[in-house]
Order: structure tokens, then C-alpha cells, then sequence
């Protein structure tokens, strides 16, 4: 008798006997590997420039930013912080155009920092420019007024009083920071050189406006010259008229 039986026979006759179920055959699993997926990021070009960074106050700050090669994203936001109260604020925002620039005004009253930014998008990073300050002076104008004669000295209009005559002053410090001061010289003919005369502070009227009579100067034939200046602020600078030339006459 031939030896039939091999070991998985055996294995089911003896699975019937006991009643035990016996598991299928199983296939070995593949191997397999699954590379994790990495998306890199560009940083796209972001740039700002500026019409002026030293302007008055009352001028028009005109910037323009640029914006690179990007996947979809093409918007870009201008931030300013004011020097005076850390103030943070959108000042403007909006789409570049075919070239990627991006341009706005601004009407400046103070001292500023500005910057540009791009927030990304699926394949670019975001991107900030660095501030870049926008001084803004003080402004102030200045005039005369109660004089009978205007002519030229020495290349500047010269304002011509009778010595009976109040000299007065007139104009508009801006911003309003309540306080200006005046500053008068003499000039002296022998040297050719201006000679100091002091300064005086004085108190601004409504919306930064003055009008200052100094009175009589009955110190005929000589030349004066006087400036307004507004000291500035800590969100400003220090503002100055023209100089305004002066002599009185009999």
C-alpha cells in the first residue's frame, strides 16, 4: 500500500475528526511604498517705492508696490504706523496690474512707516517689505501786512513801513500744535553778516492761524528779516516760513 497521505491531508482528515476549521491559504501581501508628498513654496518679488520720503504737511505721499510672478494670488495690502500713537491701519489695497505694479496717494498730515504686504497662496509664500519712513515737516506760511512800498534787496522782495506804522504778521501754522515761534535778524551793512535779534514763542489761534503785531520799528534804514517756525511735534518735524524782509522809512 502506497503512502498517499501528505501533510495537508493529514491536516484536513484530522481538522474533520476534531471538528476544526481550517484557514485558507493566504496570498503574501505586496510591498509597497508611498513617497510623501512635498509642496515647495516660492517667494514671489515685493517691492515699494516712494514719491518722496521727506514731505509737508498737506502734501501727497504717492507709493507703488510690486508684485512678482504669482500662482493665483494678486492682491496686495499697504500698511502705515503713525510715529505719534504706534497707530496701526490699512491705507490701501487692491490688485496689481499686467505689469504687477500696484499704486496709491495719500494725503500726509504726519510722520509714518510704511509697508507692503502679498498673503500667499497655494504655491506662495507670504511676503512683507520692510517700513520705510515717511517724514512729514510742519507747514507754515507767513505774510506781512501795514507796509506802503514793496521793492528788491539784494535779490529778496523787501516790504517797506512808514516808522508810524504797526508791522504786522499773518499766516497759518500746520498742524495745529497750539505754539510757533518768531525769529528776527538785523542785518548789518559794514560786514555784510546777519546779526541775531531773538526769538519769541507766541500762542496760535484757531486752526493754527496767527496775526502778530510787533508794533513799531523806528529804527529807520535799517534791513530786517524774520522767519515763523513751528517747533514740531513728536509725529512731526519743525516747520518754517520764508524769511520775510523788511525796513521802515520817515
Amino acid at each position: 500500500m502506497k503512502l498517499r497521505n501528505t501533510f495537508a491531508t493529514v491536516l484536513a482528515a484530522a481538522a474533520g475528526v476534531m471538528g476544526m476549521a481550517v484557514a485558507p491559504a493566504m496570498a503574501a501581501a505586496p510591498a509597497t511604498t508611498q513617497a510623501a508628498t512635498t509642496v515647495t513654496l516660492k517667494t514671489p518679488q515685493l517691492t515699494t517705492t516712494f514719491s518722496s520720503t521727506n514731505l509737508s504737511y498737506g502734501q501727497t505721499l504717492k507709493g507703488t508696490v510690486h508684485l512678482g510672478p504669482t500662482a493665483t494670488n494678486r492682491t496686495v495690502t499697504v500698511y502705515a504706523e503713525n510715529w505719534s500713537t504706534g497707530a496701526v491701519f490699512v491705507a490701501a489695497t487692491g490688485k496689481v496690474n499686467s505689469a504687477g505694479n500696484f499704486t496709491f496717494t495719500f494725503w500726509e498730515s504726519q510722520t509714518r512707516t510704511w509697508w507692503a504686504v502679498f498673503s500667499g497662496d497655494a504655491s506662495d509664500n507670504k511676503v512683507v517689505t520692510k517700513g520705510v519712513g515717511v517724514h512729514v515737516n510742519g507747514k507754515v506760511s507767513a505774510s506781512l501786512g501795514g507796509y506802503y512800498k514793496t521793492s528788491t534787496w539784494a535779490g529778496h522782495t523787501l516790504r517797506t513801513f512808514h516808522k508810524t506804522a504797526n508791522i504786522v504778521f499773518n499766516g497759518q501754522a500746520l498742524p495745529d500744535n497750539g505754539k510757533a515761534s518768531i525769529d528776527i535778524q538785523v542785518h548789518n551793512s559794514k560786514n555784510g553778516q546777519w546779526i541775531d535779534g531773538g526769538s519769541t514763542p507766541f500762542n496760535l489761534g484757531s486752526g493754527g492761524k496767527f496775526s502778530l503785531n510787533t508794533g513799531k520799528d523806528t529804527s529807520t534804514g535799517l534791513v530786517f528779516r524774520v522767519i515763523i517756525t513751528d517747533p514740531g511735534t513728536k509725529g512731526n518735524g519743525a516747520g518754517y516760513s520764508s524769511w520775510l524782509y523788511l525796513t521802515s522809512t520817515n
